[in-house]
């Protein structure tokens, strides 16, 4: 696995060779060092500034990227871009990520002039049921002081004792998994500020990807300890997975299903990158649902939140998840 390298923007800097390739400066770092293939996050983000890159003037509108393979964590990623707009006040761009000749992601990034908003509707203050999002943002006033774990070197996630015990939460009994809101908070783990506050939006890319697929035991209520009560195997301390969550949000699965990523969508909902959120010295509120889990695939919708209570970012992944029996004993 390849050394670290401390800064956020060198890391995932692009090279431009001509108007429509680019190559990563370095090679992406895989999640932990068992992995099969490069942190899908990683992948995001640098697609993402490839995006950017492309089209000089415009900022982030949405972003959705397919897994097809794993990417090897030895070589650089190239891009090959495909200009698909370029309006008065949007942009799109078509993006095949590439190793060894190989379509290893392909994403499509749609941009827009910095202004070109909607208005703002009173709907955008309140949803309302059954899509409400809870102001889970007021109860916290510093992720700091709670449980911390970093994650693939550049991810900073906190959470609560009421993730760690659903217990905590009396009204998720009462409520379909598929109702219940998860909250942990996550920030860019460097201490200096963006040279280019843009890189605002490739950390959103990046830590979007952190927590949503490998916390379904919390959603659904299992034993962090698929081997506490039903399995027909005897009890294994070893196999708990608080202890996984010591480590990173990425490997908390492991006990219970094997998990892959099939896509990833971001939807941006602010153009002011340099005042309404600073990745690397505030943490996003990140609350999202589990909407679907059926036929080994997986639905999540999140929110992430600045520190004033504004959504910045709306993110919906689909993956499979495939339980072990043990895991399948408590349905």
């Amino acid at each position: 696995m390849s050394s670290k390298i401390e800064n956020f923007e060198e890391a995932f800097r692009v090279i431009k060779i001509d108007e429509n390739n680019y190559v990563g400066a370095h090679p992406l770092r895989l999640p932990m060092s068992i992995a099969r293939g490069v942190y899908g996050g990683h992948i995001c983000a640098q697609a993402l500034l490839v995006g950017m890159e492309s089209a000089p003037g415009y900022i982030p509108d949405s972003f959705h990227l397919y897994f097809i393979g794993a990417g090897n964590h030895k070589k650089p990623m190239s891009y090959k871009v495909t200009k698909v707009l370029e309006g008065d006040a949007y942009a799109s761009r078509l993006i095949e990520v590439i190793q060894d000749g190989q379509i290893k992601s392909n994403c499509m990034v749609t941009l827009r002039k910095k202004g070109i908003l909607a208005k703002k509707s009173s709907r955008d203050e309140n949803l309302g049921s059954p899509y409400e999002i809870p102001r889970v943002h007021t109860k916290i006033d510093d992720p700091s002081k709670l449980h911390k774990v970093h994650h693939t070197d550049y991810i900073k996630n906190a959470y609560s004792d009421e993730f760690l015990d659903h217990n905590l939460v009396p009204q998720e009994k009462d409520q379909a998994p598929a109702d219940r809101w998860i909250t942990v908070y996550s920030a860019i783990d460097q201490q200096k500020l963006f040279k280019n506050p843009l890189y605002n939006y490739v950390g959103i890319a990046d830590l979007s990807d952190s927590a949503l697929l490998t916390t379904l035991a919390r959603v659904l209520h299992f034993p962090w300890n698929p081997t506490e009560n039903y399995s027909p195997d005897e009890f294994d301390s070893e196999r708990d997975a608080r202890i996984l969550l010591k480590l990173s949000f990425n490997i908390l699965h492991v006990f219970h299903y094997n998990a892959m990523s099939l896509d990833h969508h971001i939807y941006f909902h602010t153009d002011d990158y340099e005042n309404a959120f600073d990745i690397c010295q505030d943490w996003l509120t990140f609350t999202y649902q589990v909407k679907r889990l059926s036929n080994h695939r997986s639905l999540v919708r999140g929110h992430l939140f600045n520190k004033e209570g504004s959504c910045v970012a709306t993110v919906v992944q689909e993956g499979l998840a495939y339980l072990f029996s043990d895991v399948a004993n408590h349905l």
